[in-house]
C-alpha cells in the first residue's frame, strides 16, 4: 500500500471513535529516499543529514537526502530503528502528517495506526468535547510551525534560484571501494555565491536565503554519514551483522522532537 492511499484527512466523523498507535519504529519510512527539510530545523540538521536542493515543478526544494537510491533509506536499520542523530521534522510526528490539498495544507493521519478497540493500547484523538488531546493538539501545532517555516524556506530556495546560484550537483559515494553517483540532486554555488555583488547579498539576506545556502554547503560533511549508513545496510542485506550500533537509536518517535526548544524559535 502507498503511503498515499494509507493517508487520509483527520475528521472528527471518521476519526472521532478511533484510537492512534504510537509507531514501534520507523519502518513507515523505509522506502522513503528524500523529504522536505524546513529552515526551523536546520540547526539540528546540519552536520547529521546531507542537505541537497532538488528538482520540483518549476523550482527546487531543499531535501534531506535519506538514501542513494530510489525506494531506500539508508538511515533505517533492519530493526527499524534510526541511525541518525536528527529525525527529520517530516517523519518525527507520524502517524499525524501535513499534505497538500488543492493548494493547502491539510493535516492527515495513516490509517494503518489506527484502531477502534479502546483495549489494544491505543490513545484518543479527540476528547470527550470532541477537541483533539493535548498530545494531537501538540502534534498539530509542530506541524503548523513546520508548514510555515517550510514555505518560507521554499520561497528564499527560489530566491537562490533567480541569483543563478543553484548548480547540479556531480556528488559521489564510496561503497566497498568503488565510487556510486548521486544523480538528480543540486546545491548552491559556492563560487557563484562568494561573487556576489552587495545588492545581490542583500537581496537574499531580505529573503532568510544566506543561512539557507551555507547550512545546504555545510551540510556536504555530511555525505560521509550516509556512506556509513549505506554500508551498514548493506552489511545488513548481506547478513554480516550489525555494524553500526553506536549511531542506532532507540528512543521513540515523539521523543525525538525537542518540544521546548522549538516553541523558543520562530
Amino acid at each position: 500500500m502507498s503511503e498515499t492511499k494509507r493517508l487520509y484527512p483527520l475528521t472528527r466523523e471518521r476519526h472521532g471513535a478511533c484510537y492512534w498507535l504510537r509507531a514501534g519504529s520507523y519502518e513507515f519510512a523505509r522506502s522513503v529516499t528524500a523529504v522536505p527539510v524546513a529552515a526551523l530545523e536546520l540547526p539540528r540538521a546540519v552536520g547529521h543529514l546531507p542537505l541537497v536542493l532538488m528538482a520540483q515543478g518549476e523550482g527546487y526544494r531543499l531535501m534531506a537526502l535519506l538514501g542513494a537510491e530510489p525506494g531506500t533509506n539508508a538511515f533505517i536499520d533492519a530493526r527499524g530503528r534510526w541511525r541518525a542523530a536528527h529525525v527529520p521534522s517530516a517523519l518525527s510526528t507520524y502517524p499525524f502528517r501535513l499534505v497538500e490539498h488543492e493548494g493547502r495544507q491539510i493535516l492527515a493521519i495513516d490509517e494503518t495506526q489506527l484502531t477502534r478497540d479502546a483495549y489494544a493500547g491505543g490513545e484518543p484523538i479527540y476528547t470527550t468535547d470532541g477537541e483533539p488531546t493535548a498530545q494531537v493538539q501538540r502534534s498539530i501545532d509542530f506541524l503548523g510551525r513546520i508548514a510555515r517555516s517550510r514555505m518560507s524556506t521554499d520561497r528564499a530556495v527560489e530566491a537562490l534560484a533567480a541569483e543563478g546560484l543553484i548548480e547540479p550537483w556531480q556528488a559521489q559515494l564510496t561503497l566497498g571501494g568503488r565510487k556510486r553517483s548521486l544523480r538528480g540532486i543540486y546545491r548552491v554555488s559556492e563560487r557563484a555565491l562568494n561573487a556576489l555583488d552587495p545588492q545581490a547579498l542583500g537581496r537574499l539576506h531580505e529573503a532568510g536565503a544566506l543561512g539557507i545556502a551555507y547550512a545546504q554547503l555545510l551540510s556536504g560533511r555530511a555525505l560521509k554519514t550516509l556512506e556509513r549508513a549505506m554500508a551498514a545496510r548493506e552489511q545488513e542485506l548481506g547478513a554480516v551483522g550489525l555494524a553500526a550500533n553506536e549511531v542506532f537509536s532507540d528512543s521513540p518517535l515523539e521523543q525525538r522532537i525537542d518540544w521546548d526548544r522549538l516553541d523558543d524559535e520562530d
